[in-house]
């Protein structure tokens, strides 16, 4: 069977689409944009089902089960630098990382909520460029996460 050109655009297309979208989540006014390719789900956890790790860098919240698998979850608040204050709520919205995220698969990132998608057109250029940031926006990068921070103190 020979496939026409229609054929494989509705092949690739769908990853195509997907590299240019983004998660935009709010947290703690500023707005923390995810790649849709890295993004496996959004979850809550109840904030009783999270295992602190006191001897852990404090930008580490604890672990949580979540369908068989260990998930560190951070808090992105103060790894954006925009609270100092660990105050968690009953119910913790979880942006949850896949493989394509390399280092960063597996990993939660608390949110005070998830609010649409959108394509990179849509964002400003600058935010595409170090430091990865325009106005109130921030663009989640590997280089936002610390080396040390698996390690235990």
């Amino acid at each position: 069977m020979i496939a026409t050109t229609a054929d494989r655009a509705s092949q690739i297309a769908p990853q195509t689409v997907l590299a240019d979208r983004f998660i935009s989540t709010k947290v703690a006014g500023l707005t923390l944009f995810f790649p849709a390719v890295w993004v496996a789900e959004i979850v809550r956890f109840d904030r009783s089902q999270i295992l602190n790790l006191p001897f852990y860098d404090p930008l580490m919240v604890g672990i949580v089960n979540h369908n068989g698998l260990i998930t560190p979850l951070l808090a992105t608040a103060k790894l954006l630098q925009v609270s100092d204050l660990l105050t968690l709520p009953e119910r913790l919205m979880v942006v949850k990382l896949n493989q394509s995220a390399e280092q960063l698969s597996n990993i939660g990132f608390i949110v005070d909520r998830a609010i649409a998608t959108t394509t990179r057109i849509e964002l400003p250029p600058s935010l595409f460029e170090p430091p990865y940031t325009s106005a109130d926006m921030v663009l989640l990068n590997l280089g936002l996460i610390p080396t040390n921070l698996w390690k235990p103190r």
